[in-house]
Parts: structure tokens; sequence; C-alpha cells
């Protein structure tokens, strides 16, 4: 049986696309009550009501980025190790590159991740689990290193990658080609020595 949205829920995801809205055309700075009210078609009240405050509301949106993260780069286990890394790695630099608002804020100071006892950061090591079972599946343990730890360098480089393609100061021609390249050069070192 499909449960049904309360009209609660249902006010609080409209707010939440209005603020995504405000975020995406007007950066963190942008997303205020009031912004995201008129966004809305609502009292700033309404809004206040759902969120208590702009950081309740900035942890919300951060909440909602996150599970859209991990939503693309969870792929299909049907395809191989190799096959589904790439996938994975292409899926956070398309997230990255198409919502930029929403990933700089989730990955920037001041993030609502930077407390990691919050619910927001909860959301963040959910994405990061996704990843560190991608890492054991291409890498299962015969390279001896933490997938932890792998996960954590991969993460590293392709942070940096469309980060730096997203600030457009890249000292390359193609980002995309760039970032194959990159995404290359980890499955080399992942792959050394798992045989795949």
């Amino acid at each position: 049986m499909t449960r049904r949205r309360t009209a609660s829920e249902q006010v609080s995801a409209a707010l939440l696309h209005a603020a995504e809205a405000v975020l995406d055309r007007d950066g963190t700075a942008g997303v205020t009550i009031r912004a995201v009210a008129a966004e809305a078609g609502v009292a700033p009240m309404s809004v206040y009501n759902r969120f208590d405050n702009k950081d309740g509301l900035l942890a919300a949106l951060a909440m909602r980025a996150l599970d859209d993260l991990a939503a693309a780069i969870d792929t299909s286990p049907d395809a191989g190790a190799v096959d589904r890394f790439r996938r994975a790695c292409r899926s956070y630099r398309g997230y990255a590159v198409q919502h930029p608002a929403r990933y700089l804020l989730i990955f920037t100071v001041g993030s609502p991740l930077e407390d990691q006892s919050t619910a927001a950061a909860d959301h963040g090591r959910a994405v990061f689990a996704v990843l560190v079972e991608l890492i054991r599946a291409i890498a299962p343990g015969e390279t001896g290193a933490d997938p932890t730890e792998a996960a954590q360098a991969v993460w590293s480089a392709v942070h940096g990658a469309v980060t730096i393609e997203i600030a457009r100061i890249g000292q390359t021609p193609d980002p995309a080609a760039s970032y194959e390249r990159t995404v290359d050069l980890l499955i080399d070192g992942l792959t050394a020595h798992s045989g795949l």
C-alpha cells in the first residue's frame, strides 16, 4: 500500500521546491525566508512554521540535495564493478554541473554539514557510504587498502575536479574530457591489484 502524503508534508515539499528555485537562481546568499515565501506565494510565517529559521531551511535544502546526489551515484548492481564506478563518477559530476548552487551549499565552508552531529551530516554520510560500497565492489580487499580511506581519496579527486569546473578555473580546454581522465586514473589505481 502506498503511503499518501499529508497536507503538511505537501506544504513542506512545496516550500523546499520554492527554496531550491531561489537557491538555483540566487545562490546560498539569496536564500532568505522572505525570498522563499515570495517564490512560494505564501506569508513568511509559513516558512518559519516549517523550518524555524534560515539555518533550518538551509539544512533541509542540504539534506534534499544530498539525497538527490546519493540517488544519482547509486548505480544498478547489474553492471560490472568498474562500469558502476564510472557511471557513478559521471553522475556525481552531472549533478554538480547541473545544480552548482545546490552542490556548493553542501560542500563549501559554512555548509550545514559542518556540524557532524546534525541530520544533514547523517545524509552526507549516507552519500559517502554509497561511494564506500562502490569501492568495495571495484577493489574487494586485494589491495589491502581500507575502502573508507580509498573512498576519501576518490571523493577528494572527483570533488576537486568538479569544484574546479564549477569555478571555471581549469587549465585544460575540455572539463568533461579532463574529468574522464581523472576517473580513468582512479580506476587504474583501484584495479591495479584487484584483477578487474
